[in-house]
């Protein structure tokens, strides 16, 4: 039979902000807070039109696939990992995204028609930040 269980808040007991999860395998452990995503981010079109995100306070739309994301909560440190991907279903050509300047309050990302070579606005961006919020 399965087990059920409903709560609220789950604290860790040595410290209140870690919790170990084990692996598959029973071998190896997990500490949850670290693998969440910290924020993320859809963006449609000309980047000022956000479909969907979680811990996104703004974006800033620098000029022709070049966005800066602003969290509502800051992360701890610069040294995070952001990340970003961009495409468009209605054409055959390839987008990437790559991430500039990144601070505890912001990132930006560029997206670039790989064919072109050169920015542009791409329908489908996203983006999403891990590691630990301050």
């Amino acid at each position: 039979m399965a087990s059920q269980l409903k709560v609220d808040t789950v604290t860790g007991v040595t410290t209140a902000g870690i919790i170990a999860v084990t692996g598959e395998g029973n071998s190896t452990t997990t500490n949850l807070q670290q693998g969440l995503c910290k924020q993320w981010v859809l963006l449609q079109s000309s980047g000022t039109s956000v479909t969907d995100s979680f811990n996104n306070a703004s974006v800033t739309d620098n000029g022709t696939g070049d966005y800066t994301l602003t969290r509502t909560n800051n992360m701890g440190n610069a040294t995070y990992c952001a990340i970003g991907s961009s495409g468009d279903p209605q054409t055959s050509h390839n987008a990437s995204s790559d991430v500039g300047v990144q601070t505890t309050s912001v990132h930006d990302i560029r997206c670039v028609n790989d064919a072109a070579n050169a920015t542009q606005d791409i329908p489908d961006t996203v983006s999403t930040v891990h590691g630990d919020v301050a």
